[in-house]
């Protein structure tokens, strides 16, 4: 029953009394592997993810009875980047409760990021065949193949046009165009992505003057980022940019080499920094906090961070990847407070960026996404992060901060993979060109893409909008961005 209580309040976020319960749970014993899950859920909120990955794996050695706690736990490894546990515990959730769609999802979207493409498009066949009002069944579906026909159209959009929530009609839409694009109608795609965010907008309520607010501290924060070659623990290697920028692609190259790994994307610089700072609001990502990072002292994040980016990662590799793409804001203060961090910074084209942003289905949840639900606040996010990007390349040393262009991979594939290596301090290894055979799980929207190797596909893909192309030229160029020479 105190376990009961405790979940109830962890759900209504009242996390001082889930704690008070939970604390009462530890001293009855008992149920040990719930009470872990609610731990972990409960350090989820609060955006600790190595305390959440601690408490899923001693939940998984107490042993969980009850199946949909297994799902439970499931959820909690899967949040945490433990896609491959995550699995077996889906599985006996999956076959304790077969016809449970979410349940169903979240298996086959399990096994996808453990790169189980087969597993997860029979899954997810199965998924829609029996609930065919699964609008993120669908999506995921439509998303692990290109369609070589419209024959799945029908059938989305009797999805579209029975959908009542906002955020089912989002996720058909976005599975409506995901096909056309694949047909090659790009502008009828683009026109169901405009009906698709158009429920969304009002709800989302994006805020261009706080954005405007978030980019204006982090170019005043780049006076305090130090000036010297890395002088410390060399542990950190970021990777960042704008979503869809390549990211995930730079981060497979270099967990590729045996000294690299990766921790995913980690909130932990963020959300050690709001406690140094101590400024008040509940978001860890704001001008406030910036600023008075800017000012103060630091270095005691160090180490804490490092600590917590290795026991996810796991293992004591000389590097360890955090590819959090909203680090983009703290660069200066990740200088400043990790003095042997190292800094990618990926950048696209920015009329691609525009429309791999726009096309994307964020998180509904992560208000930072707000900007994707309207092409002009997707250019105007878009012209920001261009403003800045230029700003940090051209006053961050060279040997701390690097540029990594997007199209130079396509284009030079192993050049530009050596030079990545070499930033990184490391030796050059072969197994960085083999990046599509790295077994490691992908929980991003890259989760296809970066399982094959390197394709031109994609670059200059914003000029086959005929119509689309023109808005793009004409939105960025309202914000400051110059259309490319010859437009």
């Amino acid at each position: 029953m105190v376990l009961v209580m405790a979940a109830i309040a962890l759900e209504h976020d009242n996390f001082e009394k889930a704690r008070e319960l939970l604390g009462i749970a530890a001293g009855l014993g008992g149920a040990e592997g719930w009470r872990h899950v609610l731990e972990g859920r409960m350090a989820l909120k609060r955006s600790d993810t190595e305390t959440a990955r601690r408490h899923a794996r001693a939940a998984a050695e107490a042993g969980v009875e009850h199946p949909a706690v297994a799902g439970d736990l499931g959820v909690l490894f899967s949040r945490t980047g433990l896609h491959a546990e995550a699995v077996p515990l889906f599985e006996r959730a999956a076959s304790a409760a077969p016809a449970d769609p979410q349940t169903a999802y979240n298996l086959a979207i399990a096994r996808q990021f453990a790169g189980d493409l087969d597993g997860a498009r029979a899954g997810f066949e199965a998924l829609v065949a029996a609930h065919p009002g699964h609008a993120q069944g669908w999506l995921s579906l439509v998303g692990l193949d290109r369609q070589s026909g419209d024959a799945l159209l029908p059938a989305l959009e009797r999805g579209f046009a029975a959908a009542t929530a906002g955020e089912d009609r989002l996720a058909f839409g976005h599975a409506i165009a995901k096909v056309l694009e694949d047909l090659g109608r790009w502008d009828e795609s683009l026109a169901w992505l405009d009906r698709a965010k158009a429920g969304q907008r009002g709800t989302v309520a994006h805020d261009r003057a706080a954005t405007d607010a978030l980019f204006a501290a982090a170019a005043q924060a780049v006076a305090a980022a130090p000036r010297e070659a890395p002088a410390g623990d060399e542990t950190p290697l970021f990777i960042l940019g704008l979503p869809r920028s390549g990211t995930t692609l730079a981060e497979r190259i270099l967990s590729a080499h045996p000294q690299v790994a990766s921790a995913g994307e980690l909130s932990d610089f963020a959300v050690l920094l709001k406690r140094c700072t101590a400024t008040p609001g509940p978001l860890v990502l704001d001008p406030a906090t910036i600023a008075a990072g800017a000012s103060a002292d630091v270095s005691g994040i160090a180490a804490d961070y490092i600590a917590r980016a290795r026991a996810v990662a796991g293992g004591e590799c000389r590097r360890v990847i955090d590819k959090m793409p909203f680090n983009l804001f703290f660069v200066p203060l990740i200088l400043k407070a990790l003095p042997g961090a190292r800094v990618i910074c990926l950048r696209r084209a920015p009329h691609d960026a525009l429309f791999s942003n726009y096309r994307q289905l964020f998180a509904t949840g992560f208000t930072y996404y707000s900007y994707a639900y309207d092409f002009e606040d997707t250019a105007h996010f878009v012209a920001g992060f261009e403003k800045l990007a230029d700003l940090y390349a051209a006053a961050l040393p060279g040997d701390r901060f690097r540029t990594q262009r997007y199209e130079d991979i396509v284009a030079d594939f192993e050049s530009e993979a050596r030079a990545l290596v070499a930033f990184a301090g490391l030796d050059w290894d072969p197994a960085c060109l083999a990046f599509h055979e790295n077994a490691a799980p992908v929980a991003t929207a890259s989760s296809v893409q970066v399982r094959q190797p390197v394709y031109s596909g994609a670059v200059a893909r914003w000029r086959r909008y005929e119509q689309g192309s023109r808005r793009a030229v004409e939105a960025l160029a309202r914000f400051g961005i110059d259309p490319p020479p010859g437009d």
